[in-house]
């Protein structure tokens, strides 16, 4: 299941390859997503990167032609490539070309252009847990150390045995119909957390994910997420609350990657993607990223 599936007839069938990182050192992380849409003949790539104090990286296109080979990706302004040299275990991600650079990262919510800038990524996601199936529905996720460089807008980073995530998931995935809080967070003690809460127009929040440490996994049964916004569009904090367990987890954001969805028959989602510091109720501390 690390390899590309045989598309279903829906419109909106989707699949997507996602990894992300945080290097707390440093006080920087990014994000990559390669999503396939088959049945619109259109690829997105997403990589991007940001940090306190820091201009938000983007590079980023909707409208890439379907390719042949779901494993490489070339156009006039970016090269891309992912591979999984021993599955569920290694994955790989290289990226090269041209990005821009947004000052205030809520204009990336609005179509805005940014300052261009040279981007590179090298980067390999080496699996620090258990691989975790979605019970309902074709999805894993990854926790994972990352390790590799990346270069942005003049600047080198060194990437040495971080935090990261990544995930595999294919079927009909619908952008503009609902919502969802997703994290991804990893803390100081070894303990890895994800969790989404899913909100369906008409029935109560659905909770997926999972608590493990030191491989062993315990399933979550609920996922509640209250977030705050600023003006703007972007978030400002989330506080979850992760059952069985009674963990309760807050969630301050300190970097930016959002992202401005649009449809083919012109729906619109913002879709914010942020880089945060979290700290549990019962005093433990980590970083990762969360979607809204």
């Amino acid at each position: 299941d690390e390899a590309a599936h045989t598309p279903g007839e829906e419109p909106l069938w989707n699949e997507s390859w996602y990894s992300d990182f945080v290097d707390p050192g440093q006080q920087v992380g990014g994000w990559v997503r390669l999503g396939l849409i088959p049945n619109h003949g259109t690829a997105w790539l997403q990589a991007l990167f940001c940090g306190p104090g820091l201009p938000t990286i983007a590079v980023s296109d909707f409208e890439v032609p379907l390719p042949n080979d779901p494993w490489t990706l070339v156009t006039e302004d970016f090269e891309f490539s992912h591979a999984a040299p021993t599955p569920l275990r290694e994955y790989t991600v290289a990226v090269r070309g041209r990005g821009q650079a947004y000052e205030d990262p809520a204009t990336l919510l609005h179509g805005a252009s940014g300052r261009p800038v040279d981007v590179t990524m090298d980067l390999e996601w080496r699996t620090d847990g258990t691989p975790y199936q979605y019970p309902v529905t074709p999805r894993y996720e990854i926790p994972c150390t990352v390790s590799g460089t990346v270069s942005v807008d003049g600047h080198s980073y060194v990437i040495d045995g971080v935090p990261g995530q990544r995930d595999h998931s294919w079927g009909v995935r619908d952008w503009w119909n609902m919502e969802w809080v997703w994290s991804a967070l990893h803390l100081t003690d070894g303990t890895h957390l994800h969790g989404v809460e899913v909100r369906v127009p008409g029935l109560g929040p659905i909770g997926i994910g999972y608590l493990q440490n030191n491989g062993a996994v315990q399933e979550l049964a609920a996922v509640t997420a209250r977030e705050s916004f600023a003006e703007n569009g972007l978030p400002l904090s989330t506080e979850l609350r992760l059952q069985p367990g009674d963990v309760v987890v807050d969630a301050r954001v300190v970097g930016h990657a959002p992202v401005r969805l649009v449809s083919w028959e012109g729906r619109i989602s913002e879709f914010p993607r942020a880089l945060a510091t979290v700290t549990t109720a019962d005093g433990r501390h980590g970083v990762g990223w969360l979607e809204w």
